[in-house]
């Protein structure tokens, strides 16, 4: 069985009210939450697990949250589709990583591959675009090694750890993509091997 959601190293998956506890200890790391948007007072582990249980209904089925597990099931991080713009084709993705022992071994390249394959070959969507703060040097070499193409920077537009820092703008058109990852393409074939 061929699942469009999987590579060769992780699968994007739904989150469940199982993963409450995996998210409330991601929530500890306050390195990891400045690095994704910015540090927010504590959640409790309840609330979180409240929210799990009872997830708002998205007003745009394109935005979602999903969990990156690796093919054993253990939950590494997490990817989210967001600002999904369906007249004009264009969305963004957060990615997050908190699970230091999974850096450096691909999970984060193959689960960008993954989204950015589905909103661009299932969805229709023809362009990523990508706002990562300028002290996130791991975020902004990553994007860059998949391809995507600096655009501007956002002078002064987040303030944490006492400091204004840039934010970095950067994109991936549809044709970028294929052109970039031509095995990447979604087979029709139902006997083709997982793509990845």
């Amino acid at each position: 069985m061929n699942n469009l959601f999987a590579g060769r190293l992780v699968r994007l998956r739904a989150l469940e009210p199982d993963d409450a506890e995996t998210l409330f200890q991601h929530l500890q790391d306050t390195e990891i939450s400045r690095l994704d948007s910015s540090i927010e007072y504590p959640r409790s582990l309840a609330d979180i697990r409240r929210l799990l249980e009872n997830p708002r209904e998205a007003r745009n089925p394109d935005n979602r949250e999903l969990a990156i597990e690796t093919l054993d099931g253990q939950m590494v991080g997490g990817i989210n589709v967001q600002g999904a713009d369906s007249r004009n084709g264009t969305f963004s993705i957060g990615i997050g990583l908190p699970e230091r022992t999974a850096w450096g071994k691909g999970y984060a390249k193959e689960a960008m591959l993954l989204a950015l394959r589905y909103m661009f070959h299932e969805r229709r969507y023809q362009k990523c675009n990508i706002g990562v703060f300028a002290f996130n040097e791991r975020a902004i070499g990553l994007y860059r090694h998949l391809g995507f193409v600096d655009e501007g920077r956002v002078r002064r537009a987040v303030f944490t750890n006492s400091a204004y820092h840039d934010e970095i703008l950067l994109g991936m058109t549809f044709e970028e993509f294929d052109n970039r990852y031509p095995e990447w393409r979604v087979s029709l074939d139902e006997n083709s091997p997982v793509i990845g």
